[in-house]
C-alpha cells in the first residue's frame, strides 16, 4: 500500500481535568492542532489525559488515554467510566507506563527539564520520609492491619504529609483516623514539584521513598527526588525496574532485610552517604531518565496519535 502523507492540519480534542486541560492554549505539533475548544464531533483524534472521560466511549474516530496511576488505582476499579473503559478499549487506545506494546509505553514523569540538585550544608544523621496525597499501597506494606506501614512508623523516621490526609488515607491503620502516628511532624513537606523539597530532604541521610507500588515498568519521581537531595534511598523497585531506569544507581532494599524497619534503617544510616552519592550523581548525569522527562510526554503521545491519523489515511 502506497504510503499517504498527513493532511496539512489535523484537530485533536484534548480532554483532562486533574491538568486542568480548559486553561490550555492551543498548540501545534507537526500536522496536528491540538486544542480543549475543538467540538468532539468535529475532531479527527481525541486526546485524553489521566481521569476517565465517557468521551472515549462516545468518539468513533482514533483516540488515546493516557495514564499514569498504577493497577489498582480507583480508576481502573471502582470509577463507572473507567471500569467501561478498561474493558472496552483496545491496547492500541491506551498508553501507559506499562504497556506490554513498547509503541504504547509512556514512562511515568520523574522531572520536569531540570536535574538540578540544590542541597543544604548542614546534613543529620535521620531519616526522613513524606506523604503528600493519599491512597497509596506503599510497597513495604505488610497485608495485616497490626504490621501495615512499620517501616515509617519506626520512631526514628521524622514523617511529614498533608495533616488533612491522614484520615482518608483509606490503607492505614482506623487508629489513624483519631490520631496521626507519633513520629509524624505535624506538617507537610515542601511542594513536591519545587526545587525547596529537594533542598528539605537534602537536610536528612536517608530517605524513605514512599512509593505506592512495585509492579512492572512502575517508577516516579520519588527515588529521583531522593538521589537529588544526595539521600540514601530506602526503595523497593519490581525487577523490571532494576534493570532499566536504576541501571547504575546505588540504593538500600528492606528487601534484603526481610522488610524489617529497624534491620533495613540501622544499615542505612551506618552506610557511606558521599560514596552513595558519587555513584547517584553520575547515574543522574547518564541521560538514563531522559525518557522520563515530563517534557517529553506530549511529544510521545503525538507520534501515537499522528500514527493512528496516518493509518486512518492510508
Amino acid at each position: 500500500m502506497k504510503e499517504t502523507a498527513l493532511k496539512t492540519e489535523y484537530r485533536c480534542r484534548v480532554v483532562s481535568q486533574q491538568f486542568k486541560a480548559d486553561s490550555w492554549n492551543d498548540f501545534q505539533i507537526g500536522a496536528i492542532l491540538y486544542s480543549p475548544r475543538v467540538p468532539l464531533e468535529q475532531a479527527d483524534a481525541l486526546l485524553v489525559l489521566y481521569d476517565p472521560s465517557d468521551e472515549l466511549l462516545r468518539f468513533t474516530g482514533p483516540k488515546l488515554w493516557f495514564t499514569i496511576e498504577p493497577s489498582w488505582h480507583s480508576h481502573f476499579h471502582s470509577h463507572p467510566v473507567g471500569k467501561r473503559l478498561v474493558q472496552d478499549l483496545d491496547a492500541t487506545e491506551r498508553a501507559f507506563y506499562g504497556h506490554p506494546d513498547a509503541r504504547y509505553r509512556v514512562p511515568h514523569p520523574t522531572y520536569s527539564g531540570t536535574l538540578s540538585r540544590p542541597r543544604v550544608d548542614s546534613v543529620r544523621r535521620a531519616v526522613v520520609a513524606t506523604v503528600n496525597n493519599f491512597g497509596g499501597r506503599l510497597w513495604f506494606l505488610k497485608s495485616h492491619f497490626r504490621t501495615r506501614n512499620r517501616m515509617i512508623l519506626d520512631p526514628r523516621v521524622e514523617l511529614f504529609g498533608l495533616p488533612e490526609a491522614w484520615a482518608q488515607f483509606r490503607h492505614f491503620p482506623k487508629l489513624w483516623i483519631r490520631r496521626p502516628p507519633e513520629n509524624y511532624m505535624g506538617r507537610a513537606s515542601p511542594a513536591a514539584a519545587d526545587d525547596e523539597h529537594i533542598q528539605f530532604l537534602s537536610a536528612y541521610k536517608v530517605a524513605v521513598c514512599l512509593e505506592n507500588c512495585a509492579e512492572a515498568n512502575y517508577f516516579t519521581e520519588k527515588f529521583v527526588y531522593a538521589v537529588r537531595a544526595g539521600c540514601i534511598p530506602v526503595y523497593h523497585a519490581h525487577a523490571t525496574v532494576k534493570t532499566s531506569f536504576l541501571s547504575g544507581a546505588r540504593w538500600i532494599d528492606p528487601a534484603d532485610f526481610a522488610f524489617s524497619p529497624r534491620r533495613t534503617i540501622d544499615f542505612a544510616l551506618n552506610q557511606d552517604q558521599m560514596e552513595f552519592r558519587s555513584i547517584n550523581d553520575a547515574w543522574l548525569e547518564s541521560g538514563i531518565l531522559a525518557d522520563s522527562d515530563e517534557r517529553k510526554m506530549l511529544p510521545k503521545l503525538h507520534e501515537i496519535i499522528s500514527g493512528k491519523l496516518a493509518i486512518r489515511e492510508c
